[in-house]
């Protein structure tokens, strides 16, 4: 079982995933990513200013992936390399 945590942050605010969720693959996590932004924006329904938010994502290596709020698209993540 691969565990990510899924920590969200506008560089100045902090949420963070104290349970984590599992996710194996690359594909995998960045949906999760989305599905944890989605959440935290519809709880949230009046804040309209998410463009500045990510959820970055660790696993007991480090931080693995960054996905912006707002991404639509893949070519709008940033995969961080983990083999180095």
């Amino acid at each position: 079982m691969a565990i990510h945590y899924f920590h969200c942050t506008d560089g100045v605010d902090l949420i963070v995933d104290r349970r984590g969720r599992d996710a194996r693959e690359t594909g995998e996590v960045r949906d999760r990513a989305r599905e944890v932004a989605g959440e935290i924006m519809r709880a949230v329904p009046s804040y309209r200013e998410w463009d500045d938010w990510a959820v970055h994502v660790y696993d007991h290596r480090g931080e693995v992936e960054i996905v912006s709020f707002t991404a639509e698209s893949e070519d709008q993540t940033s995969l961080v390399d983990v083999a180095a």
